[in-house]
């Protein structure tokens, strides 16, 4: 190797350069024109990395538009480590959001990791509960991130809107009872507005809250009573029938007369017609991405063509679960269509979906008392 000596620098006093070397100014122009180029480069790949990363969350939020014809927000929880707490019960998770048409694309509603479990988006779409799982309180949030506050101790179950009225309720698990035992505890329902104010409506049977949902009319609901037995009982504290086994019970409550679980495989659900005999399996593993791996937290939305799920479920863990938004066919046996909601590579779970009920057009195969089919659009009386 060839070194250039020249005479030493004024910049070389009180240098202390190896044994024969002297300071070369050519070389300390090519220093700095390399850490000048070094700095840019840097900086251009995290501009053109924040670029592409709201490139695509702008491709996928017209992707959820141009599927579901309607606004649309999703809100789901992401683990920051491992991705090994997939029922999101410890404080290491993030509550994330996103919304088909406010252009902000993938982000936190509430900043910061903390433990967020299970969230819902109220009937109005205009707020998100969830609960700490750590400290045992539920929560409310806006959908800007602004009015953080507590609602009530306890699990939050489900939330539902008074059709007559339009008071929107909370519906929770609160005792006393910690852990696996805690599905002995009753559920209650707070309004939204004045959680004050309460009203028991379950505890004539152990409970798991995580798949409690609610009719439209209040006087149904479809849950676990408890894991692993699905059912379907009257509110409050009526009758409960057991139409299966499995977990992640849902309800489509714009129908009010079907309800799903995931199947022990999870690869596929479960549908039931709750008013006539009706009953089909559908495949909800053949997401592109997913490619026939097991998947989890299945959920419909608010609108019985649309449900949500996280997935693949690679062996241990859920590090490469991502959300997954699809689209029945009109008789919904099938998924017609998906969406890959995140492209992220950490644990996505629970997600819950909200479509513009105003706005929302698409039709769904209902069934009558004696199991017969009928066409009509969804929130159709």
């Amino acid at each position: 190797m060839n070194i250039i000596r020249r005479k030493a620098s004024p910049h070389s006093e009180g240098a202390v350069l190896p044994q024969g070397w002297q300071w070369d100014e050519g070389q300390a122009v090519l220093k700095k024109a390399f850490l000048l180029t070094f700095v840019t480069v840097g900086l251009w790949l995290a501009a053109s990395h924040t670029l592409w990363a709201q490139a695509t969350s702008s491709s996928v939020a017209q992707e959820i538009r141009a599927l579901t014809g309607a606004k649309t927000r999703i809100v789901w929880v992401q683990h920051t480590g491992d991705g090994t707490d997939i029922f999101a019960h410890e404080p290491h998770m993030r509550l994330m959001g996103l919304d088909s048409d406010d252009g902000l694309g993938e982000r936190e509603l509430v900043p910061g990791e903390g433990s967020f479990h299970k969230p819902l988006i109220t009937p109005d779409g205009d707020h998100v509960i969830f609960t700490n799982y750590v400290a045992q309180g539920v929560y409310i949030v806006k959908w800007d991130g602004t009015g953080l506050r507590e609602l009530v101790g306890g699990v939050a179950a489900g939330v539902w809107k008074d059709p007559a009225t339009n008071q929107q309720w909370l519906y929770a698990q609160v005792g006393r009872e910690v852990g696996p035992s805690s599905r002995n505890n009753p559920i209650w329902r707070f309004r939204i507005d004045k959680p004050e104010i309460r009203e028991l409506v379950w505890n004539k049977t152990p409970v798991n809250p995580e798949g409690f949902q609610i009719s439209q009319d209040g006087r149904q609901v479809v849950s676990l009573f408890p894991w692993p037995h699905f059912g379907v009982a009257t509110l409050p504290n009526e009758a409960v029938s057991e139409l299966g086994q499995g977990c992640c019970a849902s309800m489509a409550a714009d129908v009010g007369d079907l309800a799903f679980h995931l199947l022990g495989d999870h690869r596929h659900l479960m549908v039931y017609s709750l008013k006539g005999e009706e009953r089909w399996k559908v495949a909800v593993n053949e997401a592109p991405g997913v490619d026939g791996f097991e998947i989890y937290h299945p959920k419909w939305s608010n609108q019985s063509r649309y449900m949500a799920m996280c997935g693949p479920f690679k062996g241990k863990g859920g590090i490469t679960a991502e959300i997954y938004l699809g689209r029945f066919d009109p008789t919904l046996h099938a998924i017609e269509e998906w969406v890959r909601v995140t492209t992220n590579g950490k644990g996505d779970f629970y997600p819950d979906v909200w479509v513009d009920p105003g706005a929302a057009q698409a039709k769904v195969l209902r069934f009558t008392f004696n199991g017969s089919p009928v066409m009509e659009p969804v929130g159709a009386n």
